[in-house]
Formats: C-alpha cells, sequence, structure tokens
C-alpha cells in the first residue's frame, strides 16, 4: 500500500538530539588530531641519491658528496643519498676519496627529489637560458640548446638544461638556438673541467649563460712557432681571461652587432697589437698567432745546496740563463730592506751575524721585467748547543708523499713535538720522539700523528682521526723493528758495521666500518751502504742507504736513505711489507732545525676561555718568559701555562728562553679566542614513570653559569620552559603522556650555550584514567540505540 509519511514532531526532535550528541562527540576526537596534524608541519626539504661509479663503470669505493656547505655524507656499496636540500640552485661536491683522490663539481636546480649517478674523470655541463629582459627563458617552447660534439639538443627545463656526464679535459662546444624570438644562435667552446675549491669562477667552470642578444669568442693563441701560449691575457676592457695551458681562452656575453677591441697582454706587457672584432651570430672561433715576443729573463736558480752549518761564512752560487742584465740576491723576502747583493756576478760569500735560519732567494732582471727563482735556498745557522738528543722540539721536514697505485700526492709537514716511552709491537718499551702530521689536505680537526724510535728513526706507532665533521673513522697502527747482526745481538742500522736481519711486525686497527684491520709478520735481510748519493727536491744528499728485503719473496720492502745533516729520512720506499700491494714514497721537500724555543701548541681557534700554552725544552736556558700581546704573563722553569678567563679576541704569544746574561726570543703564536659554553649534560635515574608521578633530572654543573634552563617538547610538538634558574637539578611534575623530549641550555658571560643531548622521558596512561572516556562512548552508543528504537517504533505505528 502507498501513502505519504508524516514525521512526528517528537521522534525527529530526540533524532536531532542524538546525532548532535554524537557529532559533538566525535568532533572532540578529530579537531585534537586536525592541530596536531598542523604544529607538525615542517619545511619542504629534498633528496640526492644515486649510484656511484669509477671510470670502468665499477661501483666506486667509498666517495664523499656535498651539498654547498653542509655536512658531507659517505656512500655505502656505491650507492649514496643526501637528504635535508632546500628549493633552488646549490652546488653538489663528488670526492672520489678511494678512487685517485678527484673531485666534481657541478651545479644543480632543486625542485624535487632527483637521482644522479656520478663517474670517476667525468662531469657535467649546465646552462641557463635568458630572454630579451634578462629572465629565465620559461615558456619558450622553440629556444634550445645543442652539444655539437654529440648532437645531442635539448628543449629548456625551465630555462636550464644538462648534458653529460662526459669525461673531463677535452673540448666541447654548445649552441643556444632562439627559435621563439629571432631564430638567432649564440655558441661557447670550452674545456670540461673537474671543477675546483678555489678561485674566482668557482664553482661555475662548467655552467654557462646564455642571453639573447650576445655572442662568445673564443680560441687558441700561439707564438710564432705554433706552441700554446698560456697566461696571456685577453680583454676587451670590461670583461677579462687568462689562456689555460693550452693557450685557449673564452670571452663570453658580447653585445651582437658591437664593434670589440681585443688587447692581448703577459705579465702586465702588451705581446700583440690590438684585434678590432664585429660580434655576430654564429659560431665564434677567434684564433691568434702571436709573433712580437717580449723577452723576459730566464730561470735562474741557486746551485748552492739547502743545509744547516755553523755560524760562519758561506758562499752562495746561483746561475742565471739567457736574457738577463743583472742579479738582485736578497736574505730574506724579495723586499729592497733585505738585499745584499745587485750585480753581474753569479756568487757571493755571506757573513750571517746571528744564529737562525735565512730564506735566501735571486732574482734576473732586464728592461722587459724579472724572473725570480722558483725555490727558495734555507740555510740554518745554528748556535752553539748541548743536546745529544738526534731530535729538537720544533724540528720540522716537508715531504711530498706519493701513493701507489691511486696515485695521489700529498706535501705533508711532520714536526718533532716531544717525546714518550712507549710499547713496540713486541711488548718493548723504546724511547720515541712524537711528530705531529700536518698539510693542507687535512680538515679543520683532522689530526695525525707518529712515534719515532729515537735510536733508529723508524715509526713504532701511528694513529689518524678524521674531522668529526666528516667521519668518526680513525686509524692506529703498532710496529716493531727488531734489527739483529750475525751473533743475534741488537742493532742500530744507522751505526751497524755490517748486514743485518730483521723481525718485523705490524698491526693496523682500522676505525672503518666494514673493512679488515691489518697484520704483517714477516723477517728480512738489510744490506746498508755508506756515502750513497741521492737527489730530492730539498737538494742532493749523501747518505746512508739501508735496503730491507723480504725473506719470503725477495721483494725490497723499504728503501731509505738517511742524512746526518737533515738528522732524518730524506727519502723512504715503503711497499708495504707482506703484500707489497701498495707503494708510499716519502721525498724530502725542505727542513727546519730551529735555533729558537719552539711552541707545541699550533695556532688555532679555540672556544673556551681557559687553555694551556706548551713548548719545548731549549737547551742551555735557565728559565722562560711567556709574552702576551707584548706583557710578561709568565716566567719560570714550566714548559707549560694555563691562561684562564680571557675575552674574546686575539692574542699574540711570544716565547723567551732565558740564557746567561742574555734572551732568546722564540717564534711567535696567534690564538683567536671566541668563547662558547660547554652544553650541559642531562641524567635522569628514570625514562618510564606512570601518569601523574614527577622525575627529577640533573646536568653536570657549568662554571660561573648565570642559568640553566630546562625545555620540554611532548609528542604533538608543544614546547615550553620547564625550568629556569642557577641550580643544576629540577623536578619535572605534569608531564604529557607519551614521550616527552628534555634538553638543557645554560648562559655564561652573557653567551648562551647550545642545547644539551636529549633525554626522553615516556608517561605511561594510567588503566583508570581510560574509564571515564570509555563509560561516555557506552552511555553515548546506548542513547543512540534507544532513539533507534523510538523511532522505529513510532514508524510501525503510523
Amino acid at each position: 500500500m502507498t501513502g505519504s509519511v508524516r514525521e512526528s514532531p517528537i521522534a525527529l526532535s530526540d533524532m536531532s538530539s542524538g546525532i548532535v550528541l554524537f557529532s559533538i562527540f566525535m568532533l572532540s576526537i578529530i579537531v585534537p588530531l586536525n592541530m596536531a596534524s598542523a604544529d607538525n608541519h615542517e619545511a619542504e626539504t629534498y633528496t640526492l641519491s644515486g649510484h656511484i661509479y669509477t671510470a670502468e663503470g665499477q661501483l666506486a669505493n667509498s666517495t664523499s658528496i656535498k651539498v654547498d656547505s653542509m655536512a658531507s655524507g659517505w656512500s655505502q656499496n656505491g650507492y649514496y643519498e643526501y637528504s635535508g636540500i632546500t628549493p633552488g640552485e646549490h652546488t653538489v661536491r663528488a670526492y672520489f676519496m678511494n678512487d685517485g683522490h678527484t673531485v666534481a663539481y657541478r651545479t644543480m636546480f632543486f625542485s624535487d627529489d632527483i637521482e644522479l649517478d656520478w663517474y670517476v674523470g667525468h662531469n657535467w655541463i649546465t646552462a641557463e637560458v635568458f630572454d630579451n629582459n634578462g629572465e629565465l627563458a620559461q615558456s619558450s617552447p622553440m629556444t634550445t640548446v645543442k652539444l655539437v660534439q654529440t648532437d645531442e639538443t635539448h628543449s629548456l627545463d625551465y630555462g636550464r638544461v644538462e648534458f653529460g656526464p662526459y669525461i673531463t679535459g677535452e673540448y666541447y662546444s654548445m649552441r643556444a638556438y632562439y627559435g621563439d624570438i629571432d631564430h638567432s644562435t649564440q655558441y661557447v667552446h670550452f674545456k670540461l673541467e673537474r671543477g675546483s675549491n678555489s678561485g674566482d669562477q668557482y664553482p661555475h667552470l662548467n655552467d654557462f649563460d646564455f642571453y639573447h642578444g650576445m655572442n662568445s669568442r673564443y680560441g687558441f693563441i700561439t707564438n710564432s712557432m705554433g706552441a700554446p701560449m698560456e697566461g696571456i691575457t685577453v680583454s676587451n676592457g670590461e670583461k677579462i681571461t687568462l689562456t689555460n695551458s693550452d693557450g685557449f681562452y673564452l670571452l663570453q656575453n658580447l653585445e651582437v652587432g658591437s664593434q670589440q677591441i681585443l688587447t692581448f697582454h703577459q705579465s702586465g706587457n702588451q705581446v700583440s697589437d690590438p684585434v678590432e672584432e664585429m660580434i655576430s651570430t654564429g659560431h665564434g672561433w677567434l684564433n691568434k698567432s702571436i709573433e712580437i715576443e717580449v723577452n723576459l729573463p730566464g730561470n735562474v736558480s741557486f746551485s748552492t745546496p739547502m743545509q744547516t752549518m755553523p755560524l760562519s761564512p758561506l758562499e752562495l752560487r746561483w746561475e742565471g740563463s739567457q736574457y738577463t742584465d743583472y742579479f738582485s740576491v736578497y736574505a730574506g723576502e724579495i723586499i729592497e730592506e733585505n738585499l745584499i747583493y745587485r750585480g753581474y756576478s753569479e756568487s757571493l760569500t755571506f757573513e750571517p751575524e746571528d744564529a737562525g735560519m735565512i730564506d735566501f732567494n735571486v732574482v734576473a732582471n732586464n728592461s722587459n721585467g724579472s724572473t725570480g727563482n722558483l725555490n727558495s735556498l734555507r740555510i740554518i745557522f745554528l748556535p752553539s748547543q748541548s743536546n745529544d738528543d738526534k731530535w729538537d722540539v720544533g724540528m720540522a721536514w716537508d715531504y711530498r708523499v706519493s701513493y701507489a697505485p691511486s696515485g695521489t700526492i700529498r706535501n705533508v709537514t711532520m714536526t718533532m713535538i716531544g717525546t714518550e716511552s712507549i710499547v713496540d709491537a713486541f711488548g718493548v718499551d723504546r724511547d720515541s720522539f712524537l711528530l705531529r702530521l700536518s698539510g693542507d689536505y687535512q680538515l679543520p680537526e683532522e689530526r695525525s700523528f707518529r712515534w719515532v724510535d729515537s735510536e733508529n728513526l723508524l715509526n713504532i706507532h701511528t694513529y689518524w682521526i678524521d674531522d668529526p665533521t666528516s667521519s668518526s673513522y680513525f686509524q692506529e697502527g703498532t710496529l716493531g723493528w727488531d734489527f739483529t747482526d750475525n751473533n743475534g745481538d741488537f742493532a742500530n742500522p744507522l751505526i751497524a758495521s755490517s748486514d743485518l736481519n730483521l723481525h718485523f711486525n705490524r698491526t693496523n686497527v682500522i676505525g672503518v666500518p666494514g673493512h679488515p684491520d691489518g697484520y704483517d709478520d714477516t723477517y728480512n735481510t738489510v744490506t746498508i751502504e755508506d756515502d750513497v748519493m741521492i737527489a730530492t727536491p730539498a737538494g742532493n744528499f749523501s747518505t746512508i742507504y739501508i735496503k730491507i728485503t723480504d725473506n719470503d719473496d725477495q721483494v725490497i720492502s723499504w728503501e731509505l736513505w738517511y742524512n746526518e745533516t737533515v738528522r732524518n729520512w730524506v727519502k723512504i720506499v715503503d711497499r708495504l711489507s707482506g703484500s707489497h700491494s701498495d707503494k708510499v714514497e716519502y721525498e724530502l721537500l725542505s727542513y727546519d732545525a730551529p735555533t729558537t724555543p719552539q711552541f707545541i701548541t699550533q695556532e688555532a681557534e679555540i672556544n673556551t676561555n681557559d687553555f694551556i700554552i706548551e713548548w719545548g725544552d731549549y737547551a742551555g736556558s735557565f728559565n722562560y718568559q711567556l709574552v702576551e700581546n707584548g706583557e710578561i704573563i709568565f716566567e719560570g722553569e714550566d714548559t707549560s701555562f694555563e691562561v684562564l678567563n680571557r675575552e674574546d679576541g686575539e692574542y699574540t704569544y711570544v716565547l723567551r728562553a732565558v740564557m746567561d746574561g742574555y734572551t732568546i726570543d722564540g717564534g711567535s703564536l696567534v690564538l683567536r679566542v671566541y668563547f662558547i659554553p660547554p652544553k650541559p649534560i642531562v641524567f635522569s635515574p628514570e625514562r618510564t614513570i606512570d601518569e601523574g608521578n614527577s622525575v627529577t633530572i640533573n646536568w653536570t654543573p657549568i662554571e660561573d653559569s648565570e642559568w640553566y634552563s630546562v625545555i620540554v617538547q611532548d609528542e604533538s610538538g608543544n614546547t615550553f620552559e620547564a625550568y629556569r634558574g642557577q641550580e643544576n637539578e629540577t623536578t619535572l611534575e605534569d608531564l604529557s603522556i607519551g614521550q616527552n623530549r628534555i634538553r638543557v641550555n645554560s648562559m655564561v658571560d652573557g653567551k648562551t650555550s647550545e642545547y644539551s643531548d636529549s633525554i626522553f622521558i615516556t608517561v605511561e596512561e594510567s588503566e583508570v584514567r581510560g574509564f571515564p572516556a570509555l563509560l561516555f562512548s557506552t552511555i553515548g552508543l546506548v542513547a543512540l540505540f534507544i532513539i533507534g528504537l523510538r523511532f522505529r517504533k513510532h514508524i510501525e505505528n503510523i
């Protein structure tokens, strides 16, 4: 039967009340969740990831990836992932640490996550194209960029294009075609570089800007014999560039239709008549052969060898070459106040007045200019000293260290900073000299040390640790050298009169995850020759030559050349005893045997206002004076002094040895103080508490702290300060249900410390707390059920 249905006002009223009640109940649950979600919103960042390959296409070894000045990340098993990159343009660097120690820099624009594979010895070519208004050509479908050598043509992606990766060191041409404007073209020709972390062009060596209405001029500059001319300055008066080792130059973004006058100079001298060039679209080749040559003086160098000698007259000799009119000789830097000779002779007798080190320089001159010696001549004039040790604190040796098969070359300075008794690999106590290794290759907090046997000058302990901002890697080696003669008695190879035997042992603990430790144990034959001449970058030396041959395979594990004047090895060849898989070669570049008191403390920027300054013993001194910014702050026999409560600023220290009737000033030490209060370390006896309970936390006291602040952050991201005061303890009450993050910082001398490392306290919900909510939910459901029954009954009665 059909009919109309009349709605009961009473039934509708009851039903509406139930719906409203239920809606309020649901909103009470949903709204806080939405609010919490809004509180946790974070700024958008992107991730760069991919694989790293060798030039042959194999997965590369550990490689560092870095974006701008952010912290480095490291690849694992040939894969890397780098997060937290903000939108926009960035410079990305790959450092192939274990595959040739080479780098590649490139420009990247991030608007999303990017996958990118790197190849050793390869890089990308990137470009931006700009329209008539100087804006990125973002809506120009007919404007393209072509890499001529590969015939690749790319459309613009928000005004940008890229090609690669391609082999570095090769030349390429790129053409921009303005199809949306006037069909004109613009070219660049260039050498694809690895990139560099220095120089005015960093990091955009392979990144090019194309502006409509502009074009380039480029080419090779050669001399009359066809040889490339490096270092020629090419300029139009506004833009300037320098030819590379191939004689190549590139001037970009010259206005089409303009008349440009290009000039060519070398060392400030014009080497060719200017060239007048009309700039047009299309190819931009402009090669140049220079017929006019400026003859600067040829090379000049000292023939007197580098040496350490008593305080006595020295004969200086040098050799010049063609186009030289006269010579100038300087005792120190090339400035007039250090001039000791000017004339035509190629020798001079120099009489020193004081002990110390002098770097002599010689300059060849003519009317066109001058040519200085490539390497200065270092002579050390020694005072009378009574010290039986081979080495003194402050002695330093500069080595060129070559690694094979990687091909890596580093310049390393080894400085003697103290003495220590240490146990070798055979459990024998050895007196040792402690060396600190340093060089431009090191990161700021990277450290490397060697403990050298004071008798045979061979390493008995090594230690290296990486900069914490780079990695937590370290390496520690313990070595043993048991030299014996034919009777089995202990022997020193530096003073032995016959060949020896050697039992060698080395254990290397390599603190790199997944990398096995190293161990070698070999028996060897040692042959010794006296008066062996050898040439090094530091000069020619008469040496004791020591050759150590592995008895198992007859491979020469070490070759060492010792010079008495240098008081160290002038050359070492280490072929890795045991496996012989690698080779390390040390060649002496220079050395310094200071004759004045020497600091052990290094120049640095320090973030504490209390610090210790150390120095080495100086033979013959009665005591020492430490001078700070011209004021004596210490006088005594100790070889260290604690400096307290220094304000931020730069402090220059001078060490003075007080002798019998006179004083000797050493070098200066500059320390830059920028105080940063240490961050507290937080402790809590409990990490989980029940709802309604309190917890007491404490933290390490900070000297002279003005206050401590305790910050609490709950699971919803709500943050509040739970305590501010001078005590290093507080009780936390009414913590939110769930996990609470606790951090503490402090203020000292008006400066706020970093927050402490976080601790987490979890508050567990009590069972009683859940009962009211459950009861409320049950009542709501019962009410809905009753309303439903009444509504059904009402319908049935109609």
